[in-house]
């Protein structure tokens, strides 16, 4: 055994001398660009918040204020236009890139400059620690439509504001009692732009508007 093991090693050091020795050392290439943090940066504008109320499954009685004002990786905001009289503004919030506490709203209206629209809320989560064994969970299980108010988009600024309140049915959320969400919102948007080429005609920037 003693012997093989002695072969063993020698055959391995003239391998790895063969490999240092014979083989010829390439140009040095160029040095790489350094890669992006691994984590998404953190950007604040404008905010998401409000006061929720309602009845947990317990049949605990709860209002809750929520102000969800941070972003990830995205616009601080969008405005778009999928036709005629027929415009959308996107904004999403949260706290926490790691943790579940956000929301996401649209609203649809025929006019940029509409006062009133048609709102929709997605993805409107809450949690809470009440102990250190009890967490306070709130959340939305589907799209939760009403109408915003007091609308204001100003075209030279970006900033979108407005006013909320969603009555929601106890199928709608994880309580399963009903319960009312009551906020505003403030955000600066972008103004999407689409490349097109029209067909018969030279390419054309066209302004969704």
């Amino acid at each position: 055994m003693k012997t093989k093991t002695i072969k063993f090693l020698t055959a391995s050091l003239a391998v790895a001398t063969l490999l240092t020795t014979g083989c010829k050392k390439g140009d040095t290439g160029p040095a790489g660009t350094p890669g992006a943090p691994g984590v998404v940066a953190t950007s604040t504008d404008g905010f998401i918040k409000g006061t929720f109320s309602g009845t947990r499954r317990d049949g605990t009685a709860f209002t809750e204020n929520f102000n969800f004002q941070n972003y990830w990786g995205t616009p601080s905001g969008t405005l778009d236009s999928t036709g005629v009289n027929n415009f959308t503004f996107r904004i999403s919030r949260g706290v926490d890139i790691f943790g579940a506490n956000s929301a996401s709203i649209s609203v649809n209206t025929n006019s940029p400059t509409a006062s009133t629209g048609f709102i929709t809320l997605s993805n409107f989560t809450f949690t809470q620690s009440m102990s250190s064994h009890k967490e306070f969970d709130f959340s939305v299980t589907n799209n939760i439509n009403a109408t915003a108010t007091a609308l204001s988009y100003d075209k030279n600024t970006g900033m979108f504001t407005g006013n909320f309140t969603f009555n929601v049915a106890g199928a709608q959320n994880n309580t399963g009692n009903a319960a009312t969400i009551t906020g505003s919102f403030q955000a600066t948007v972008t103004q999407l732009y689409y490349f097109v080429k029209p067909i018969g005609n030279a390419n054309t920037n066209i302004v969704k508007d």
